[in-house]
């Protein structure tokens, strides 16, 4: 196996690792044991927000940043990511709010606000590589709320219902007109959430009524992924909202309350079959700090890895470029990002370089298998892919660990520093 160590002040290095080549003592104390021949579950990839925000701080970068840009988030020799989310309309990433229409019939309609930023870093990435893309609104036109305020969940009439169903329709239509399809569609990011931004409750009962007799119907290729908002409660949601129809490909959610990985393994279980994504995924928003900022890296680790143990299929961060602010935003809800605009270039933060140690992997079949692990403070994740086994590493406590990596007939023994973490790949 080759040691991919992550060093933050350069980029990923290869260090050679001695394999002991007998069999395993029986005796071996602190083992983490990939179990080759339990699969838990397909992993599709890794990818993140084209927010507008994201899309003005691209268009920033001169022409030789954009191009090393999407080298370092979409090539294999960096995140190889496969996945990209956008927002239908505003959100609070957008730079003001807005909609693609202002009368209820449709007759105005247009994407044009998009074709100013997003539209342009989309076409880039998608002649760089084939990416999956999923739409959410944050909130429908304010014509069809029952108060004219893109804010505060005000929800949407259902006297609209047939009216908003086309006003989705004519979205993705708009854009496959210009040569980008969308592979999925959600109904309301963050439904049941009253926000300071655009945003819209959108309960379980209604999202049923409005997925299945309105919407459904007048879908072509595009899939639906349900839910789209946090973890807690998510089976039970699930078991709700999910009817037995080819236009459900499955359910996505966001980490904004605490891990709730027997949500996902039950999912798993029930569903084994269904989609399941996490669709959002930041932190806070602190002045960088290159040190500082692995404590960042390791929240997202810490929940990556314990989502894939738990059979998701995808993992999307939320903006992909922000600015050394956490922004642009127009609605002051400042966040990281694991690349910041610096002038005309961009700094890759910690976050980036964590990200790589699993995303840059993921490439064609790739098999998610179950890890026996002792001790139970290191966090670790196994992947086959071709038959080769990627073990990721992490210890994100204030100790070095000692540990005894088993695979086959064979052993590594190593040791781990305190934060940092370590790939290896057969």
């Amino acid at each position: 196996m080759d040691k991919y160590v992550t060093d933050i002040y350069n980029n990923i290095y290869i260090d050679s690792s001695v394999i002991k080549e007998r069999k395993i003592i029986n005796n071996l104390k602190n083992v983490i044991k990939p179990n080759l021949g339990k699969e838990i579950t397909n992993f599709l990839g890794f990818g993140s927000a084209i927010t507008e925000s994201s899309a003005f701080n691209y268009s920033r970068l001169n022409d030789e940043c954009k191009r090393r840009f999407l080298n370092d988030y979409y090539s294999k020799y960096g995140l190889n990511f496969k996945f990209g989310r956008i927002c239908i309309g505003s959100n609070d990433f957008s730079l003001n709010s807005f909609s693609y229409a202002n009368k209820k019939n449709l007759q105005d309609f247009s994407i044009y606000r998009d074709k100013n930023y997003v539209i342009p870093m989309l076409k880039d990435i998608l002649n760089a590589k084939k990416v999956s893309l999923i739409a959410s609104p944050w909130s429908p036109p304010i014509m069809y709320k029952r108060l004219p305020i893109f804010r505060w969940g005000i929800k949407l009439s259902k006297k609209y219902y047939d009216s908003y169903s086309n006003y989705l329709v004519k979205y993705l239509d708009e854009y496959k007109k210009i040569g980008i399809d969308i592979d999925y569609l959600t109904m309301q990011n963050e439904p049941i959430a009253r926000q300071k931004w655009e945003s819209c409750v959108f309960t379980s009962h209604d999202q049923k009524e409005f997925i299945y007799k309105y919407l459904i119907p007048k879908l072509d290729k595009t899939k639906i992924l349900l839910w789209d908002h946090n973890k807690d409660n998510l089976f039970e949601i699930v078991n709700d909202l999910y009817r037995e129809n080819n236009k459900i490909a499955g359910t996505c959610f966001h980490y904004y309350t605490n891990h709730c990985f027997n949500e996902l393994k039950k999912i798993r279980e029930k569903y084994p079959n269904m989609l399941l994504i996490n669709s959002e995924m930041c932190c806070g928003y602190t002045p960088y700090d290159e040190i500082k900022w692995i404590e960042s890296a390791e929240y997202y680790l810490r929940d990556i890895i314990g989502d894939m143990n738990s059979g998701i299929n995808a993992y999307l961060d939320w903006n992909i470029l922000l600015d050394k602010n956490g922004g642009p935003t127009h609605s002051k809800n400042y966040v990281k990002s694991a690349s910041i605009l610096d002038g005309d270039n961009y700094i890759k933060s910690p976050i980036y370089y964590y990200l790589y140690h699993i995303s840059h992997f993921i490439d064609g079949n790739i098999k998610i298998i179950e890890t026996s692990l002792y001790p139970e403070k290191l966090n670790v994740v196994s992947l086959m892919l071709r038959n080769k086994l990627i073990v990721v590493i992490m210890n994100d406590t204030n100790k070095n660990i000692e540990f005894n990596l088993v695979f086959r007939d064979r052993y590594i023994h190593d040791l781990i520093k305190a934060h940092s973490i370590i790939t290896y790949k057969e």
